[in-house]
Protein backbone atom coordinates (compact mmCIF):
# COMPACT_ATOMS: atom_id res chain seq x y z
CA UNK A 1 0.00 0.00 0.00
CA UNK A 2 2.93 2.13 0.91
CA UNK A 3 4.75 1.92 -2.70
CA UNK A 4 1.43 2.45 -4.07
CA UNK A 5 0.81 5.71 -2.48
CA UNK A 6 3.97 7.21 -3.05
CA UNK A 7 3.45 6.19 -6.96
CA UNK A 8 0.16 7.95 -7.11
CA UNK A 9 2.49 11.16 -5.30
CA UNK A 10 4.72 10.69 -8.21
CA UNK A 11 2.32 10.78 -10.76
CA UNK A 12 0.77 13.83 -9.39
CA UNK A 13 3.72 15.76 -8.72
CA UNK A 14 4.97 14.90 -12.62
CA UNK A 15 1.55 16.05 -13.67
CA UNK A 16 1.56 18.98 -11.85
CA UNK A 17 5.20 19.98 -12.72
CA UNK A 18 4.64 19.30 -16.35
CA UNK A 19 1.33 21.88 -15.96
CA UNK A 20 3.63 24.49 -14.69
CA UNK A 21 6.28 23.84 -17.81
CA UNK A 22 3.60 24.15 -20.38
CA UNK A 23 2.20 27.55 -18.63
CA UNK A 24 5.50 29.78 -18.31
CA UNK A 25 4.27 32.57 -20.51
CA UNK A 26 3.99 35.79 -18.83
CA UNK A 27 0.29 36.65 -18.78
CA UNK A 28 -1.08 40.33 -17.54
CA UNK A 29 -3.98 40.47 -15.16
CA UNK A 30 -5.53 43.82 -15.63
CA UNK A 31 -6.67 44.87 -11.90
CA UNK A 32 -8.68 47.94 -10.76
CA UNK A 33 -7.19 51.57 -11.15
CA UNK A 34 -5.20 50.79 -13.98
CA UNK A 35 -2.59 48.36 -12.27
CA UNK A 36 -1.65 45.62 -13.98
CA UNK A 37 0.32 42.32 -12.47
CA UNK A 38 2.56 40.52 -15.22
CA UNK A 39 3.43 36.94 -13.93
CA UNK A 40 3.90 33.33 -15.39
CA UNK A 41 0.51 31.98 -16.11
CA UNK A 42 1.45 29.15 -13.59
CA UNK A 43 2.05 30.96 -10.63
CA UNK A 44 -1.52 33.05 -11.26
CA UNK A 45 -2.70 29.41 -11.56
CA UNK A 46 -1.64 28.82 -8.26
CA UNK A 47 -2.69 31.86 -6.37
CA UNK A 48 -6.20 31.56 -7.78
CA UNK A 49 -6.14 28.41 -6.40
CA UNK A 50 -4.66 29.06 -2.72
CA UNK A 51 -7.48 31.68 -2.68
CA UNK A 52 -9.93 29.16 -3.40
CA UNK A 53 -9.03 26.81 -0.83
CA UNK A 54 -8.71 29.63 1.90
CA UNK A 55 -12.35 30.55 0.81
CA UNK A 56 -13.93 28.02 0.62
CA UNK A 57 -12.43 26.71 4.55
CA UNK A 58 -13.43 30.38 5.52
CA UNK A 59 -17.35 29.91 3.82
CA UNK A 60 -17.28 26.24 6.28
CA UNK A 61 -15.79 27.90 9.49
CA UNK A 62 -19.32 29.33 10.69
CA UNK A 63 -21.12 25.78 10.14
CA UNK A 64 -18.29 23.93 11.42
CA UNK A 65 -18.08 26.05 15.00
CA UNK A 66 -21.91 25.79 15.20
CA UNK A 67 -21.05 22.30 14.82
CA UNK A 68 -18.85 21.79 17.25
CA UNK A 69 -20.85 23.72 19.83
CA UNK A 70 -23.20 21.50 19.45
CA UNK A 71 -21.42 18.51 20.13
CA UNK A 72 -19.65 19.79 22.92
CA UNK A 73 -23.19 20.70 24.67
CA UNK A 74 -24.48 17.57 23.77
CA UNK A 75 -21.68 15.71 25.66
CA UNK A 76 -22.00 17.93 28.84
CA UNK A 77 -26.05 17.48 29.29
CA UNK A 78 -25.91 13.69 28.80
CA UNK A 79 -24.95 11.22 31.68
CA UNK A 80 -22.30 9.44 31.41
CA UNK A 81 -23.69 5.63 30.21
CA UNK A 82 -24.59 3.36 32.53
CA UNK A 83 -23.19 -0.45 32.14
CA UNK A 84 -26.27 -2.69 31.43
CA UNK A 85 -26.75 -6.43 31.16
CA UNK A 86 -25.92 -6.68 27.38
CA UNK A 87 -22.32 -5.14 28.12
CA UNK A 88 -21.41 -6.91 31.16
CA UNK A 89 -20.54 -10.31 29.76
CA UNK A 90 -17.34 -11.68 30.28
CA UNK A 91 -14.75 -12.33 27.52
CA UNK A 92 -14.37 -15.72 28.73
CA UNK A 93 -17.98 -16.73 27.68
CA UNK A 94 -17.17 -16.49 24.05
CA UNK A 95 -15.06 -19.00 21.97
CA UNK A 96 -11.67 -18.80 22.22
CA UNK A 97 -10.94 -20.30 18.92
CA UNK A 98 -13.29 -20.26 15.52
CA UNK A 99 -13.73 -24.40 15.53
CA UNK A 100 -15.18 -24.07 19.08
CA UNK A 101 -17.92 -22.51 17.56
CA UNK A 102 -21.09 -23.96 16.89
CA UNK A 103 -22.05 -24.56 13.06
CA UNK A 104 -25.31 -23.29 12.71
CA UNK A 105 -23.99 -19.74 14.61
CA UNK A 106 -25.70 -19.60 17.26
Amino acid sequence: MRILSWFLRLVVFLLLFGLALNNLETVTLHLLFGTEWRTPMIVLLLVVFALGAVLGALALLPSWMRHRKQVRLARNSEPPPKPSAATAVAPADFPQHPIDRPIDGV
